[in-house]
Formats: structure tokens, sequence, C-alpha cells
């Protein structure tokens, strides 16, 4: 006996029943399209989807009723999703019978219910009286409701009774299959397909079908000596589904610790599978010798040979949706794994790196003797609209704010706009051009006056993580998610793309010809201006952040579990010239600061700062004199801590306080901006933007500004704000007073 249960729970919701009883059709719709409970299939009194065939009930059903009429006119399968495609229905139709299972994608994927076997006619007929009953407790509450499209759609698919067609035979006899990948002392997959009704070759397509995809069969692997560790009978496009998911965890944290599930037959059987070290274990039985990597490597290469007999068997499932994402991730995955077991690949050939050195500040003091006093007068305000991610640019001759409503160029001496252009969500400026990436476009301007250079469609992945940066060599770089598009700045033709294996996310640094690609799983690729690998680098774990660099070095620092490992690497072969622990979190790029490598985070949520020479050796490692990890800024002979609530501290070159100005008790805004060292004054920037004496740290003037997100500086010390708001302010030095004598005593 089969019948159709819809759940009855929402029949008491009152925000159901007040829309449905709404004067205008509007609500009423709402209401409907809002009614949300389980469309149960039960055979014989027992739910075969175990109550996870859950989802909005007009939709759920109507897609009922099309299937078994898809199956009752000859369809050879048809497939209803349910709880947003998370758990599918799935019709199979074998001569007058239809066979039901309900397979759950949630990891670890199952078949809750498997054929079972249900006389077509009698399906169908269910399907027709759930329909009906829903529509006549849907009148009881609103009579009026019948007359609704979706209630109209549902009783004219429950009125029509489909004649039950014969069922066409499919085009490719089904076979059994079996692929072994064996590789000496080394982990291998083998699987078996068992589809002797030829299931796989019912796909039609175009599209995502699962249905066509649920042969039954069997997945092992076998540990180098040979020995059978795991073997799991069930789907293996399910089973590889859940392996590949896996073995891109193992290839994100290699050598960390790493367990997971896989189903066994039945609605709640699973296996756990744990791999640590160089074990893998099953069900907590005894370790099996296999490294996890070579695990991972002979997963995705099981699941790629999968999909290779699948498309074999029927060729039609190449054009599967389902199968092409398992495909490519499987081949994504895999070359990140032979990446990782290859390890570091040095540069053949050495190359001079020349790296642009940014500006530095004027070392020359505001005025002769001790500042005591420094006043502003506003320049310019103006509104751009939500900033971009680097939004205020100070160039030489104009200021460029970029932000999601417009962007502006300004002049610095005056504050008077020059040009307007319109908005982007990121912006890069270099060398007289400025480029903007937004929805639609992505363009050059000349920075003088705005106009543009060329523009562009952005690349199809961009989203609103994506980072923009223009290298010295002559190519604007997008980088979206784990990819790198390069185009040409004079003309934007597309240069080249690069992927970097198993990434979710980059950060980019342009050193002279070369661009450090660094993934957040802690591979780092170098590539020439082809887009070719120059080096290849094999970090100790995740990047921790984000990779600073000179033509003598370039800093990356990874965490580990006991904290995190500082390296320094050689820009133009990727050798190592050290490798340094540190027994923190860093949270905040390296910088060089009085001749060696200093670095903010956090133990046990306490900040921490320390020093590195510039051979590696541990120099100092003091605790945060703001209480909390600072931001870290150069100065003359030490650096700069700052904390943000604006407290800020000056230290010397073997971390001892010098001054420390508290700002306790002030508001900490988001974000903690680096303060700024210029002639001989620091500015810093909080809540308030003040300025200190850079040898006492006594404030001597505040800029008329609050709350900045970004901040520019220029040797004048005319200062430009851009808050998180958009909101553009600019500031020039009106007068200071100074006073001429004898130095201060220096601080204890």
């Amino acid at each position: 006996m089969v019948r159709i249960r819809i759940g009855e729970g929402w029949e008491s919701d009152p925000g159901v029943r007040a829309g449905l009883r709404a004067g205008s059709s509007g609500p009423r719709r709402d209401a409907i399209r809002s009614i949300v409970d389980v469309v149960a299939v039960e055979v014989d009194g027992v739910d075969i989807g175990a109550g996870r065939t859950e989802g909005p009930v007009a939709e759920g059903v109507l897609g009922l009723l099309r299937a078994v009429g898809r199956l009752a006119s000859g369809g050879e399968h048809a497939s209803v999703p349910f709880d947003d495609g998370a758990v599918e229905l799935l019709l199979h139709r074998r001569g007058g019978q239809a066979l039901l299972s309900v397979a759950t994608l949630a990891r670890p994927a199952r078949l809750l219910a498997h054929d079972v076997e249900i006389d077509l006619p009698r399906l169908a007929e269910a399907a027709r009286a759930a329909a009906l009953t829903f529509c006549d407790r849907v009148a009881e509450i609103a009579p009026s409701a019948r007359a609704l499209p979706e209630l109209r759609a549902l009783l004219a698919a429950a009125t029509r009774a489909p004649a039950v067609a014969e069922a066409s035979r499919p085009a490719v006899p089904g076979t059994r299959s079996r692929r072994t990948r064996r590789r000496p002392r080394d982990a291998s997959c083998s699987f078996e397909l068992h589809d002797e009704e030829g299931r796989l070759s019912t796909f039609r397509g175009p599209g995502a079908d699962l249905a066509s995809l649920l042969v039954q069969g069997r997945v092992a692997f076998r540990s180098p000596t040979g020995e059978e560790f795991l073997a799991i009978t069930g789907s293996p496009y399910l089973l590889f589904r859940d392996l590949c998911a896996a073995a891109s965890r193992l290839a994100a944290a290699p050598g960390a610790p790493l367990s997971f599930d896989l189903a066994r037959p039945g609605r709640s059987a699973t296996a756990r599978v744990l791999a640590a070290g160089d074990t893998v274990s099953v069900d907590g039985g005894e370790p099996v010798r296999c490294d996890p990597l070579a695990f991972a490597q002979a997963i995705v290469e099981g699941a790629a040979d999968f999909c290779s007999v699948v498309r074999g068997r029927a060729r039609r499932q190449a054009h599967n949706a389902l199968l092409v994402d398992l495909e490519q991730s499987a081949s994504s995955c895999l070359t990140h794994v032979l990446e990782l077991r290859e390890g570091d690949r040095a540069s053949a050939s050495r190359r001079r790196i020349r790296v642009r050195r940014e500006p530095r500040a004027s070392p020359t003091p505001l005025a002769p003797g001790r500042l005591r006093r420094v006043s502003f007068r506003p320049t310019t305000s103006s509104e751009v609209g939500p900033p971009a991610r680097d939004g205020l640019f100070l160039l030489p001759g104009v200021l460029v704010a970029c932000g999601r409503d417009r962007t502006v160029g300004l002049d610095p001496a005056g504050g008077e706009e020059r040009w307007i252009a319109p908005g982007a969500s990121q912006a890069a400026a270099s060398g007289g051009r400025v480029a903007l990436l937004r929805g639609d476009a992505l363009e050059m301007r000349d920075a003088a006056t705005g106009s543009v250079l060329w523009s562009r469609p952005p690349p199809p992945d961009v989203g609103t993580r994506s980072t923009l940066v223009l290298d010295p060599v002559g190519h604007i770089l997008v980088a979206s998610g784990g990819s790198v598009h390069a185009f040409d700045a004079a003309g934007g033709q597309p240069a080249w793309s690069f992927a970097s294996p198993g990434a979710a996310r980059v950060r980019l640094l342009p050193l002279g010809t070369l661009l450090v690609v660094a993934a957040d799983g802690g591979m780092v690729h170098a590539l020439d201006p082809d887009g070719r690998v120059a080096w290849r680098l094999r970090g100790a774990g995740p990047l921790a952040t984000p990779p600073v660099g000179t033509a003598r070095s370039c800093l990356l620092a990874f965490r580990t579990p006991t904290g995190a490992t500082l390296a320094s690497v050689d820009p133009s072969t990727g050798t190592r010239c050290f490798e340094s622990s540190l027994d923190f979190t860093p949270d905040g790029p390296p910088l060089r600061a009085a001749g060696r490598i200093v670095i903010a985070g956090r133990v046990a949520g306490d900040g921490v700062v320390a020093a590195i020479e510039e051979d590696g050796a541990h120099a100092w490692t003091e605790p945060s004199p703001t209480g909390v990890v600072p931001a870290l800024a150069p100065r003359p002979g030490g650096l700069l801590a700052k904390g943000p609530d604006g407290t800020c501290a000056a230290l010397d070159r073997e971390g001892r306080t010098l001054w420390i100005r508290s700002a306790a008790g002030r508001p900490s805004p988001p974000g903690n901006l680096p303060p700024v060292a210029v002639r001989g004054l620091v500015l810093v920037a909080a809540e308030e933007v003040e300025w200190l004496d850079g040898a006492t740290g006594q404030p001597v003037g505040r800029v008329p500004a609050h709350a900045p997100a970004q901040l520019a500086v220029g040797d004048d010390l005319a200062t430009w704000t851009l808050d998180g708001d958009g909101l553009l302010a600019g500031a020039r030095v009106r007068g200071h007073l100074a006073e001429v004598g004898p130095p201060p005593p220096s601080p204890p």
C-alpha cells in the first residue's frame, strides 16, 4: 500500500492563516508559497524518506505530480528536490513499476531508501489524492484560495490521469566495471559499478541528474603494502563526492589530524575515517601506515577514473552537471595534492629583482626646537560612498578617493575637485594611472585628468572580495578566489591567467618582474611576466598574514599547531633563507624596522610583539605595550605600536618602551590603522585623529576628522581621511608653535 501524507503543522501557523484570508492576491500567494512541511511517501506504513522530504508543500506536490506524469508517459526517471535540494526523491521506471529512492546530499551523503518498488498507477493515484486533499485543507481556511495560480496548477495536474505508456529500454546494456590504479609503494583506490539495468544510460540531459548516477557498487582502498583498509558498499557517486571533499580538507591542512564520515548501507550507519600523522584508521581500528596525502591522491585519482568509466558507458553523461562538477573537483584537488607531495621547486636560474622603493617620509622636522602645538584647517569635504578596499591614493599632483558611489580626483594643495568618475568596489593606482573595478567594467583612467584610457568587461568570477593590483611590469592584476587574471595595463588585453590549486583566496605581492601569489592553504607560487611559475614553495601550514618583501627577501608567515613559522625566501630563486618558529599566532604582516623584522600577534588573547634578526635569530619578544595586538609602523631607530582605541607607544630597537600615550576610555572604531611617523611627529588615527610629538608622545595637534577607515599623509603634513561611510576630509597645517632651547631630559 502506498500513501502520500502531507504534514499538518502549517495549518496552525497564524501567519499562514492570516495571509490566506487577506483581501488581495499578493499576500495570499505569498502565504501559499510559505507553507513548508513534510511530504512523506509511505509504503506499507513506513516513510521511505525518514521525515527528510520537507519543503514548500505546493511546489513539492506539484513536482511529484509532474514526476509521476513523466514516468507514466514513458520517461525512464524523474526527481523531486526537497530541503533546498539537500534531499531528492528519485523515481525510476521498470516496466509498470516505479522504483523510489531517497538521497540526502548532506555529508555523509547516503541513500535513505533505494529502489522501493511501487505499482506506478497506484503511485499516480496517491499523488493525485494528496494534491486534492491539500487543496481542500487550504480551501477550508480560505475558500477563495482555490482561484490562486498555485492551487489552480495543482488541481489541473491532479485531474489529469495520464495513460501509462510502455517504458523505453536503455540504449546501452548495463555492465559491471572495475578500475584500479596501483603505484608501487603507494596507496591505491578501486571501485565497482553494478549497472545491470543500464541506469547510467537513462540520462538525456542537459543539466544535473542525480537519479541516473545512483548505480550501486563498491569503493575500496589499499595501503602501500597492499592491505585493504577501507571498503564501502553503496553508491560510488555519493561515496566519491564525500571522499573528494575529504581529500580537499587533507590537502588544505597537510599534517593536521582529520576525521570524516562515510555512509554505510542503511539510514544511519557510518564509517569514521581518521588520518593522523602517517597513518589512516577506520572505525577506531588498528592504524594502517599510509601517508594522508597519498590517501588523498588515491581518492581523487579514483574519482577521476570513476567519471571516465561513467562517460565511457554512457556518452551523454559527459553533459551531466553533477558528474562534471565531481570531475573538475577531483582534477583541481589532484593538482594541489601533487604539488604538495612534490614540495618546493626552486628556480633554476637567478634573476635580478628590482623593486620600486616606497617614498620615505621626510626626516626634516617641521620646525626647529620642540613643537608645542600644530593647528590645522579643513581644506575639503566630499562624499564618495562606502570606500573601496584601497580607496585613497596620494599621487604626485593629485589625490584620488574611490567609493561605491563615485571616484574623485582632487588637487592636494587646495582640495578642489579636478574630475569625477563612477564609483567602484576595488581600486589601484600607480604611475599616474588609476584602475577601477566594478561589477560591469574594469577600466583604466588617467590620474591627472580622469579620462578613460580603456574599459573592458571584468573576469567572470569577480566578487566583492576580489583584489586589484597594478604591477611594475605593465599588468593590471585581478585576484578573485583562487585565480589571478592579468591584463595589459596599456590597452586592457588579456595577458594570462593562473589558478592556485586548492586555494579559496590568494594574496598578491609584486616584486620586480615577479608576482608572488600566496594561497590561504600555504602554497606560494612566483610567476614571471608571462604567467609561468618561476618557483614554488610549500608553507608549514595555512597562510597567516599577507606576504611582504623587498628585492632581498620575501617574508611569509604560516600558521602551525604550536603557533606560526616565519619564512624568509630569496625572491629570485625561491630558496629559503631561514625559517623561524613563533610561539604565538601572528595578527598582521611582518615589517622591517631598525634593521630587524618585527611582527605582532597574540598568545591566549594577549598581544605580543617580537623582533627577529635578518638571519632568523630571535632578538626579543615582549608583551604589547597597548595591552592588545597592536598595529605596527617603523620609526627612526625603532617602531611604533598602536591599539584600536588610539593608545600609542614608541619602542626602541631592543623592545623597550620609550613613551606611551594612553587613550583608555575612548571608543574603539572598527579596524586599527597603523600610526604614521613623519617629520618628527606621529599621526595616530582612531575615534579621533591626533598628532603626537615623536620624541615624547605628547599631543601637539588634532585633525578635524572622525574615525577614519583610510588615511593618507604628505610630507607637508597635509592629511586626508576617508571614513567608513565614504566621507572624505582633508586638512592642512595652519600654523605651529615651537620652543627653542635645551632638549628636555630623556624619559626614564
